[in-house]
């Protein structure tokens, strides 16, 4: 009796475990998935905003807010940060750069981090235009390795390009949340984009989704 008690206890811990185990492999299967249609659907918000650029000779800063806010991307896109548009600024092209962006109303405008580096990008539009995305308004991403690797491959490549795990700009010393970014390429109509030298000529900025991961593990999950 004790051996027959022995080995039932082992059989049925040796079910119990993989029952276990197998409901585990299945919800995690479930997340994984629902990350990827997610991001896939978020995605398409970017390629929107590559359209509203393609369709226009020239997208205003108004235009720009009034598309992002029809989204309404704080109720139907929950992780969003924000969508913004970020342009390359030649180090010759940095003093214009800032004083044309000064004259639009932003006195205190400026690329940063500051210091000389022989390229920047800096990020002109960014909606919502809250309390947080204004501390990346201005802000050379292109300074950072981890961001810089998935704009060239979006350059590059004519693809969404997603970075990896970073701490956000709009982070504060509360809540601090890991990020990342997904970024598009905007080119200018009409040149040719089949090699990566005319990708590059043609080039004029990226669409951008900054995500903080808690908020979007959230919306996803529930």
């Amino acid at each position: 009796s004790l051996c027959l008690t022995v080995l039932g206890y082992f059989v049925s811990n040796d079910f119990a475990l993989s029952r276990a185990q197998d409901r585990f492999d299945f919800r995690v299967g479930e997340i994984h998935h629902a990350i990827e249609d997610r991001m896939h659907v978020y995605e398409q918000v970017l390629w929107g905003c590559v359209g509203l650029f393609n369709a226009s000779t020239q997208v205003s800063r108004d235009e720009f807010r009034e598309y992002i806010n029809t989204l309404r991307i704080e109720k139907y896109w929950p992780g969003i940060q924000g969508v913004g548009f970020a342009v390359p600024v030649a180090a010759a092209d940095r003093g214009a750069h800032v004083q044309g962006i000064r004259a639009e109303g932003f006195p205190e405008y400026d690329i940063k981090p500051a210091g000389e580096r022989g390229e920047y990008s800096a990020i002109i539009y960014l909606e919502p235009f809250d309390w947080r995305n204004q501390r990346a308004f201005g802000y050379d991403m292109w300074s950072n390795e981890m961001r810089r690797d998935a704009m060239a491959r979006a350059r590059d490549e004519g693809v969404a390009a997603t970075s990896g795990m970073i701490t956000l700009v709009q982070e504060t010393d509360k809540d601090v949340q890991k990020g990342f970014l997904t970024y598009l390429p905007v080119y200018k109509n009409g040149m040719a984009r089949e090699s990566v030298e005319q990708r590059r000529e043609a080039f004029v900025g990226w669409v951008l989704c900054p995500f903080r991961a808690g908020d979007l593990m959230a919306g996803v999950l529930g």
